[in-house]
């Protein structure tokens, strides 16, 4: 089985049930529930209950082996992508019960699979990065983003041929089939021993940095002592130790998390909400723009993530401590830039199509470049057993990051529209 391929897809699993509710987002909002105030609910409740859950993750990682929880959360997450396309039904009850019914899924969706499946995937990436299987981080990044690109295109081509609620449907049973197919792949490796625990050797404590990828797993449950009927069994940790454990390993990492932290700020301080506020060209009807804009975005952020899979690429930029940070200063114009095309829109060059797009182009390139790289830098660099945790923590520093990014956007746009 390709390793790479199964990651690549364990990270679709996880971004294409959100992906496919920001694509049916006015169709959810305007038709199937009108008045119901999805619009206004889905964002911060959806937010919170993911980055609860991830930010729970990060302690209850240490207790139990990181496949596990994976496998608790594929078959509920299927269960409740199925309930949309029930939901959108007249026939199933009025509105409203709809309404909650249907909410209620996305909510557990946010807490099954973008927490809990999302935390566990990226440990067991980390875990198994290296010369066996290659950089499975990068492959599970690169499948985040595809399912992006492959929402945006499915759900243009079907709303506009078939209707917002045929391309709910087609969306949502393709999640349920994805995370069925993500489920044999899990228990085939699980089968096959893949996953296996390994016993914890003695752990002495480690430098800030170590410079060799170190295949075990590091979320085993504690020493091994002799149980009453004669076999070993572990010891459950104490939460104390468990939250000592954790408070280490994140501050060791503070720079790969910081950075994720940034690459995602930067982004969201411009999409999607400024380029909403573009003004299409009159030669393009306002949906193809929408459309063209966020492909754009998306498919530049894959390139970008793609391009890191070369060793050589990685190897002349040598991202590090020493100069990460550079990397992110010369990230900030793409967003002063899209923020200066929305202010100053009557402007030849600013307001142009073709500065716009390259623009767009930048920020996703820059976007997938930054995101893959840090992953790389951290499954190298990060403290040998701490990795687990780093492997959890940098997903949730990159959503806190969309959060925080989106909220001073909405912020700014708000303050200088009034």
């Amino acid at each position: 089985m390709n390793m790479k391929l199964v990651f690549a897809l364990f990270g679709c699993c996880l971004l294409l049930p959100f992906q496919c509710m920001l694509s049916s987002f006015v169709y959810l909002d305007s038709d199937a529930f009108p008045k119901c105030g999805y619009a206004v609910l889905l964002s911060p409740f959806y937010n919170a209950v993911s980055v609860t859950t991830q930010t729970l993750m990060l302690f209850l990682g240490e207790y139990a082996a990181a496949w596990k929880f994976a496998m608790f959360s594929l078959p509920l997450a299927a269960l409740l992508c199925a309930v949309p396309i029930l939901g959108v039904d007249d026939g199933w009850g009025d509105t409203e019960l709809r309404f909650k019914v249907t909410f209620g899924a996305i909510l557990g969706i946010a807490f099954v699979n973008t927490g809990v499946f999302q935390s566990s995937t990226a440990a067991l990436a980390s875990r198994l990065s290296g010369d066996t299987y290659g950089p499975l981080q990068e492959w599970w990044s690169i499948g985040v983003v595809f399912a992006g690109v492959f929402s945006a295109v499915v759900a243009s081509a079907v709303q506009l041929a078939a209707g917002g609620q045929a391309a709910l449907i087609v969306q949502f049973g393709f999640c349920v089939l994805l995370m069925s197919a993500s489920f044999v792949c899990m228990t085939i490796l699980v089968r096959q021993g893949v996953f296996s625990d390994e016993p914890m050797p003695p752990m002495e404590p480690s430098p800030p940095c170590s410079h060799a990828r170190y295949p075990e797993e590091w979320d085993t449950q504690g020493p091994m002592t002799p149980s009453p009927g004669g076999s070993s069994s572990p010891l459950l940790k104490r939460p104390s130790s468990v939250v000592f454990t954790v408070a280490d390993g994140l501050l060791r990492a503070w720079p790969f998390l910081l950075s994720m932290f940034l690459v995602y700020v930067q982004g969201s301080l411009v999409f999607p909400l400024v380029i909403q506020k573009w003004t299409p060209p009159s030669y393009l009807a306002p949906e193809l723009f929408g459309i063209v804009t966020v492909l754009t975005v998306q498919v530049f952020d894959l390139v970008g993530r793609l391009i890191c899979l070369s060793r050589k690429f990685q190897r002349a930029v040598r991202v590090g401590n020493h100069n990460i940070w550079y990397l992110l200063a010369l990230g900030m114009f793409m967003p002063v830039g899209c923020f200066l095309s929305w202010r100053m829109e009557e402007h030849a060059f600013l307001g142009s199509l073709y500065t716009r797009l390259v623009l767009l182009a930048s920020l996703g390139l820059s976007q997938g470049l930054l995101t893959n790289l840090i992953f790389s830098w951290a499954s190298v660099e990060a403290a040998i057993g701490s990795r687990s945790i780093v492997a959890r923590a940098l997903p949730l520093s990159l959503c806190i990051g969309i959060v925080v990014g989106s909220a001073v956007s909405s912020t700014v746009v708000s303050m200088l529209e009034h």
